[in-house]
């Protein structure tokens, strides 16, 4: 027992006498402040999704500082059913892979009609003169008589035309995939030439027995199918006057959309065509707030270089006074090939194309951080986020502080309580208190920033902030912390 005693007593003093080991010291103490400078609109490129130009039926004229965030294709119907419930949707799942592929979204309309007098029906082979038909589903037009060839109408009000069209909608939602975050947004098409509802007037000058334009039930009945087969997309409707109706029903009345509809115009750039709206303001009010809610898509009318009236200058007007949000990268200028579209206008029309894309959708800079870091590692995060831009973001973006080690890697992050869509614009701010205890990371220094991501679609880039020092990727570094 005594040498047993002494071997304990042995070991112990052993362990008294050796060094102690340092443990790690925890963070370094922060306190700091940052303010920001906002690019100016009148230099800024900046291109982030759902605002400025998209990519049009692949073609990007307007020259960027960055590919379009945003694809846009359109597809005809006959193309996509080529019998009655055989579908082949590999065009529209090939387009939105590509879209997906180079870090875009993809947006898209389907088509029943294209122009006039061309001879060719657009709607699958089995549709015409059915037997399900009432009226044989449409019928020829001559919709001016100076143009050779005649029009295929289809009968929007037949029901079974109806039917065989909700039908297409359902079999796309089901190729898709429910709640796909790969879409941008959704044209509600099918009704009107070219899927725009609108159609001319002589179209009906001598329709046969059974057929009338089409009513405001049927026109309801082409968006409600729209929201039906994909209730938590993004859709946008056209604006044709004539089409106040379903409008109404579209972005006031109905509840089978989880996401508020937007607005979509055709003739950016055509001097006049708003006044269908301008021209009735009691009417117009009850629309004119959506782009609060969301998008306004535009397309361009072509306008040939030196025209007074119809011209960029009367489409960058168009673009502030209703606050559109998104402009087709191409169909414009047509009096030259695509690749020289662009050099055939003149300097200040140019600048118009380029001012109205600067001017236009959000611009979400950061215009001051504070950032506070005690020893034991809580974290307090003060930002000023200010929205000069004319609208707000549509999506839903998660404003986030990382912390990224020496090798790029992000080792921690924190969501903040920054809410991007309650800024609407015209420099609107707001700032925002964030806490939280830092983890017992290994010693060194790390990158704090300030990062806005999409976390419902991949591969996709962070949103990019309007300030001169925010970083490549578009997010902003705020400090850097040390750990001992």
């Amino acid at each position: 027992m005594p040498r047993l005693n002494f071997i304990i007593a042995t070991i112990l003093l052993a362990a008294s006498a050796a060094p102690a080991i340092a443990g790690p010291k925890g963070w370094t103490a922060l306190n700091a402040s940052r303010t920001y400078a906002a690019i100016p609109v009148a230099s800024d490129d900046t291109v982030n999704p759902l605002r400025g130009y998209y990519r049009w039926q692949n073609q990007e004229l307007v020259p960027q500082s960055a590919p379009a965030r945003d694809a846009y294709r359109r597809y005809y119907w006959k193309d996509l059913e080529t019998a009655e419930g055989q579908y082949n949707f590999s065009a529209i799942l090939n387009d939105l892979a590509l879209a997906r592929s180079q870090g875009r979204k993809f947006a898209f309309r389907l088509r029943m009609m294209a122009g006039y007098d061309d001879n060719v029906v657009y709607a699958p082979a089995y549709i015409v003169n059915n037997a399900n038909c009432q009226a044989g589903c449409g019928f020829w037009a001559d919709t001016d008589t100076t143009v050779p060839g005649q029009t295929f109408i289809p009968d929007w009000n037949d029901p079974w035309l109806q039917q065989r069209s909700r039908a297409l909608l359902a079999a796309l939602a089901s190729a898709l995939g429910p709640n796909n975050p790969d879409l941008a947004w959704i044209d509600v098409g099918m009704y009107g030439q070219y899927g725009e509802w609108a159609l001319r007037s002589s179209a009906y000058a001598n329709p046969p027995a059974g057929i009338t334009p089409a009513t405001d039930a049927s026109k309801r009945e082409y968006a409600k199918m729209h929201f039906e087969a994909f209730p938590n997309q993004q859709h946008v409707m056209f604006i044709p006057y004539s089409s106040k109706d379903a409008l109404t029903f579209g972005l006031l009345e109905q509840t089978i959309t989880s996401r508020p509809v937007g607005l979509r115009a055709d003739c950016l750039s055509r001097c006049g065509y708003f006044d269908q709206w301008t021209n009735r303001p009691a009417e117009w009010a009850a629309f004119a707030a959506q782009w609060q809610k969301a998008p306004f898509v535009s397309e361009f009318c072509p306008f040939s270089s030196g025209d007074p009236q119809n011209n960029p200058a009367t489409a960058r007007q168009q673009a502030a006074a209703l606050h559109i949000t998104l402009f087709s990268n191409g169909n414009f200028e047509t009096s030259r090939p695509d690749a020289e579209r662009w050099g055939a206008l003149t300097a200040a029309e140019q600048n118009d194309l380029l001012m109205m894309a600067r001017e236009s959708g959000y611009r979400y800079a950061v215009a001051s951080s504070t950032v506070n870091l005690t020893a034991g590692g809580a974290l307090t995060l003060t930002t000023t986020l200010r929205n000069d831009g004319s609208a707000p973001a549509y999506e839903t973006w998660l404003v986030k502080a990382e912390l990224v080690n020496a090798s790029g890697t992000v080792v921690w992050t924190g969501q903040t309580s920054t809410q991007l869509k309650s800024l609407l614009g015209g420099g609107a701010s707001a700032s925002y208190q964030d806490n939280w205890t830092l983890p017992a990371l290994p010693t060194g220094d790390y990158l704090l920033r300030l990062a806005a991501r999409d976390t419902s679609a991949s591969p996709r880039a962070p949103l990019k902030w309007t300030i001169g020092e925010r970083a490549g990727d578009g997010t902003l570094a705020v400090a850097t912390l040390r750990r001992r």
